[in-house]
């Protein structure tokens, strides 16, 4: 596509829910549906109307398009929602979906939506923990049939079985972005709460503690894998979704590969007994408790009731997250199992020469019940083209098009010594640091080492646990790395956006997770900072 006027791009949050770069399959799978998807959460609290729910064929209109193979979000078309939002400004959700608001802009707020916002919000926010339960209901058992049980056998069955993989998956996400989207405002209402109450930091002991969620129940049983208590068959029949880059349709999650979580497990069986999930679990709500009644008690008793509301509806919306997140990874499963058996059938046909090269076509392609012409021609030049993109970078934020620069891995010349972010999860700990920019070829996690990465996705969950202190690229306070931190009581720095540039594996780093900094006090190959 191409734009007739230039528009603000940026790779923030877009990079979290699609890291690095994608193949077309997968772009096509999610490009659209989430287009839709993010454009009717905003219609179910009434902020767009049901005609502007679609997927614009004009770049600049879209919410979040790709480039050189890797999503990027429009910075202006998040700033004219937040223009028609009550409660909140185009200025506001720049910083806080993207962290910093550009010079020179203006607010441009209308009112014009804010009847149709106070007949259709309230609805919207009651009834959306029951959509994504009864949307997890239904597709949890889908997925596990059709992944597990009975894979489409055929081209004609793997061709309905994406459908409606690619179905249920808008489906989902409607809901999924809808209560993202309201977490984010709870907690930044939780944190304005806390600044009344002269209580600045409190918030992040405020959104914890919850218990069973599914970030962390993939922790839970993990554990139990290690001591014995749960079988590697089972273990993979709940979690089996998830693997290294899960978001990616061609990647290979944990039931095609369970060798590493073999791996992890056997490294869980060196930990402590005190780092069980579930106590430490246990121990957070007590703390949440103890910093709910610290607020109370500091705010005028006038205060008491809407603040005692907002906790509530945190409470009950924020580990919904996890939900919607796995549910929706659980269509991307189903669409990689009937990617993979489409694929089988083309090569079978002659219609291409490798099963992977499927990821390289479009859903459009693959839905076609008579495969156009020509298709191992288009997947060698597409397969050639990501692999150039694999070999560039972009910058963090742009006008117009992107200019590309070589990929760097992290590792190059020192850019700070000190790192800042948000702080998400407290605590202070220094310990040696473990840069992991790809999952699948970087050595492991050892326990007790501060982990330093881009982003992460749900399967990282279980390599958290063994590190000291969590520092992130990409994220906010409501990111699942943030969201497991908290619940496993690992101190965190997320957004950080340089810590994989600015430190390196075998630093000696301090990590202080309640005032969002890394300092790096010994850099490999250099002398010990001063004390």
């Amino acid at each position: 596509m191409t734009g007739e006027r230039p528009v603000a791009w940026s790779t923030i949050n877009a990079g979290e829910a699609l890291p690095g770069v994608v193949t077309p399959l997968t772009w096509s799978f999610f490009g659209d549906n989430v287009e839709r998807a993010f454009r009717g959460a905003f219609c179910d609290l009434g902020v767009l109307r049901a005609s502007e729910v679609r997927a614009p064929e004009r770049r600049e209109e879209r919410m979040w398009d790709l480039f050189l193979g890797r999503a990027a979000a429009n910075l202006d078309t998040f700033r004219w929602l937040g223009d028609l939002m009550p409660g909140t400004s185009a200025d506001a959700i720049e910083q806080q979906i993207f962290g910093t608001v550009r010079p020179g802009l203006e607010d441009r707020s209308s009112r014009r939506r804010y009847p149709a916002v106070a007949a259709k919000a309230p609805l919207a926010v009651a009834r959306v923990a029951a959509r994504l339960r009864d949307a997890s209901a239904e597709i949890r058992p889908w997925w596990e049939r059709t992944t597990f049980d009975a894979p489409p056998a055929s081209a004609a069955a793997a061709r309905a079985v994406l459908a409606e993989a690619a179905r249920r998956h808008e489906e989902v996400m409607r809901p999924h972005t809808l209560a993202a989207m309201l977490c984010q405002s709870l907690y930044e209402q939780v944190r304005a709460l806390a600044e009344r109450a002269g209580r600045p930091g409190l918030e992040i002991r405020l959104v914890t503690g919850y218990g069973d969620m599914a970030e962390t129940d993939v922790v839970a049983d993990m554990w139990a894998l290690s001591r014995g208590r749960l079988e590697l068959e089972a273990f993979l029949r709940r979690h089996g979704f998830h693997g290294p880059n899960e978001g990616e349709l061609s990647a290979r999650t944990w039931r095609l590969r369970p060798d590493p979580v073999e791996a992890l497990a056997a490294s869980y069986r060196d930990l402590p007994d005190e780092r069980e999930p579930r106590a430490v679990e246990a121990g957070r709500a007590l703390e949440r408790r103890a910093a709910e009644q610290e607020l109370l008690g500091a705010l005028a008793p006038v205060r008491r009731p809407p603040a005692r509301l907002v906790l509530a509806l945190a409470g009950r919306l924020i580990p919904l997250r996890g939900v919607g997140k796995a549910t929706f990874l659980q269509c991307s499963d189903v669409a990689r199992t009937a990617a993979r058996a489409l694929g089988r059938e083309l090569v079978a046909d002659g219609v291409l020469d490798d099963p992977e090269d499927v990821f390289m076509l479009t859903l459009e392609e693959l839905l076609a019940p008579v495969p156009a012409p020509g298709l191992r021609e288009v997947a060698a030049e597409r397969r050639a083209a990501h692999e150039r993109h694999l070999e560039l970078d972009l910058p963090e934020s742009w006008e117009g098009e992107p200019e590309p620069r070589p990929r760097g891995d992290g590792r190059g010349a020192r850019e700070e010594v000190v790192v800042s972010g948000i702080a998400v999860s407290p605590g202070v700990v220094e310990g040696r640091a473990r840069l992991i920019v790809d999952p699948d070829g970087d050595e492991e996690l050892e326990p007790g080492e501060v982990l330093v990465c881009r982003t992460t996705d749900p399967s990282w969950a279980s390599v958290m646990v063994m590190a000291s202190a969590l520092v992130v690229d990409i994220g906010g306070p409501i990111s699942h790395g943030a969201i497991v931190a908290r619940e496993l009581g690992i101190p965190c720095v997320t957004g950080t956006r340089t810590g994989t540039a600015a430190i390196r594996t075998g630093d000696l780093v301090r990590v202080d997770g309640s005032k969002g900094t890394v300092d790096v006090l010994e850099a490999v190959g250099a002398q010990p900072a001063p004390a």
